[in-house]
């Protein structure tokens, strides 16, 4: 399995701002997982506001194809409102996963 852990940060974080977040978040995820194959991922918010995610995918090379992937109309929607909510996104780490000791 491939995983990445990502970092986002809003640029006007408020209550609204961070409900969309999640949402768009979740929407571009559930996406993800039905036109690419993706695994999911995991979102988590830090104690200072930011976002934290970890995304999984089968492999590499799954993950490389999804750059591929024809969009359709709601995934360019669900990115250009990710656009207007935060800054550019930081990756953290991206490998394989070697021992998985979580209970889901």
């Amino acid at each position: 399995m491939y995983c990445i852990v990502y970092r986002f940060k809003l640029i006007e974080p408020t209550q609204a701002t961070e409900a969309r977040f999640v949402e768009t978040w979740s929407g571009i995820t559930d996406y993800l997982k039905r036109e690419c194959k993706a695994h999911g991922s995991r979102l988590h918010q830090g104690e200072d506001g930011v976002f934290f995610a970890y995304a999984q995918w089968p492999s590499l090379e799954v993950f490389e194809a999804s750059a591929a992937h024809e969009p359709k109309l709601e995934f360019v929607e669900m990115r250009l409102d990710w656009a207007d909510l935060c800054e550019p996104t930081e990756v953290i780490f991206a490998g394989d996963l070697l021992a998985d000791l979580s209970n889901g």
